[in-house]
């Protein structure tokens, strides 16, 4: 009987230390996600508290357990997350699984895509002008260093992206508040009030440069500019890089799947 008693004791000693310990809102928020290659740990950003928190859940939760990195595109992304990816059937396209939701867009002015940046993965903003996050997916942001020939070419990439967005805002904005535009028959007429709108605010914006210290940091250190402003950054890759490096090398089909799974095993979240 004693011997029972003792077990049982071990045993919810065993359960309490493994429960998850509430965390320090004064403190930074770190995850380790171990994968089939190795482990990459990432700081979670304060100031996208939406994107945070929900990979706070996903994480401690054990959802991503078994998800792969099912696009991995070499000096640029690699992707991971969609729930579907976990029956690993060959040849699949994966990369519609969103876990049934979206987070709101938190695209920050203070934030940029360099080397080792924690995205968001979302739909194109013609069909997803809120540019609202899936879910459950996520980038380690790659890229490559650039020259300041490649980096004119990017800003040009910025300015052409923004301006398709606002188009496409314009054009929601207008249907909205006039119903009738919505027709097929109107969409002349749309196109054009909403191209008077994009060209005055242009006009006040101006054309986008990248500032001169981020330039430096993607010159020397490297990251995908394109993507400045248009998605949400949430956090950033502090350990493991090598590992993303690793992961940017392997073979891949025609939809930038690995041929060989690349997939997660767990996650870990802690503080220090």
């Amino acid at each position: 009987m004693k011997t029972q008693l003792l077990l049982l004791c071990v045993a919810l000693l065993a359960l309490v230390s493994c429960a998850e310990k509430p965390l320090d809102p004064n403190k930074p928020v770190y995850v380790t996600v171990s994968t089939s290659m190795g482990d990459v740990t990432v700081l979670l950003y304060d100031d996208t508290p939406l994107h945070r928190d929900n990979f706070i859940k996903l994480c401690q939760s054990g959802e991503y357990k078994g998800m792969l990195f099912h696009r991995i595109i070499k000096d640029f992304v690699v992707q991971g997350g969609d729930p579907e990816s976990k029956a690993h059937e060959p040849g699949v396209l994966y990369g519609d699984g969103d876990g049934g939701y979206t987070v709101p867009a938190e695209i920050l002015p203070n934030h940029f895509n360099k080397r080792g940046a924690l995205i968001d993965a979302k739909e194109t903003d013609d069909v997803n002008i809120e540019r609202a996050s899936a879910g459950t997916q996520f980038c380690f942001v790659q890229g490559k260093k650039l020259t300041d020939e490649e980096l004119a070419q990017k800003e040009a990439r910025i300015n052409e992206i923004r301006r398709n967005w606002l188009f496409y805002t314009f054009q929601d904005r207008l249907k909205k508040q006039e119903p009738v535009l919505a027709a097929d028959s109107m969409k002349a007429e749309l196109e054009n009030r909403a191209l008077v709108l994009l060209e005055d605010t242009l006009d006040v914006l101006g054309y986008y440069t990248i500032p001169a210290d981020r330039r430096e940091i993607y010159k020397t250190v490297g990251g995908v500019p394109h993507l400045d402003g248009s998605v949400t950054i949430f956090g950033e890759v502090v350990d493991g890089f090598d590992i993303v490096e690793k992961m940017s090398l392997v073979k891949t089909d025609k939809n930038d799947r690995p041929l060989k799974d690349v997939m997660i095993r767990s996650t870990k979240v802690f503080q220090k």
